[in-house]
């Protein structure tokens, strides 16, 4: 296991003390671009309103986190998260309650109370999104270029034999490749997914 998935086995704990700016910044690198995912998906609000939004629900998770006490019993972090995420948003596009979302208890009853279905479908589709993405760049490194070539232009239909003669690899070469990519793609969603819930 490498140091960053070390570091993340933790980082619900370390980010418990705000000022630790190497877990926030971890934080953020991860958890950021699944916001603005769920964000994204809100039709409510306008392209030019995420920033703001993201902004907010990233300055909740710093004011809550320090007593947030994450029990895999009461649901996933990310359940949590997106809560936040959608409330705050809802709270955005309701501008006179803006000061509110500030005052609300993001605590084990709101994480229970969960998110309409709809809500809920869009923010696991982009968790799976956002893990995958997260998955390929973790294994993009560990392979040579013509391998990961192999694997996308099968996994996008071209034809075998068509992808050998392009990469000059034999047809037998290309099934393989694609085979130990796919394999460690699995195997680092696998982790990923239940590793940062």
């Amino acid at each position: 296991m490498n140091q960053a998935k070390n570091t993340r086995q933790t980082l619900l704990l370390k980010i418990r003390d705000q000022y630790n700016d190497d877990a926030w910044e971890e934080f953020i690198a991860f958890y950021r671009p699944y916001v603005y995912r769920v964000v994204q998906n809100l039709q409510q609000i306008q392209p030019v309103d995420r920033e703001d939004i993201i902004q907010e629900v990233m300055l909740i998770a710093w004011k809550k986190l320090p007593d947030f006490e994450y029990q895999t019993q009461k649901g996933r972090f990310r359940s949590w998260l997106s809560v936040i995420t959608q409330r705050t948003a809802n709270t955005f596009y309701h501008k006179s309650k803006k000061a509110s979302v500030f005052e609300s208890d993001f605590e084990a009853q709101e994480l229970q109370k969960g998110l309409p279905p709809e809500i809920e479908q869009i923010c696991q589709q982009e968790w799976e999104k956002h893990v995958t993405e997260t998955a390929w760049e973790n294994i993009s490194a560990k392979f040579e270029e013509k391998v990961l070539q192999s694997f996308q232009k099968l996994a996008s239909g071209e034809k075998g034999e068509e992808v050998a003669r392009e990469l000059g690899l034999s047809q037998n070469s290309v099934y393989v490749y694609k085979k130990r990519v796919m394999a460690a793609l699995q195997k680092e969603i696998a982790y990923l997914d239940e590793e940062l819930r």
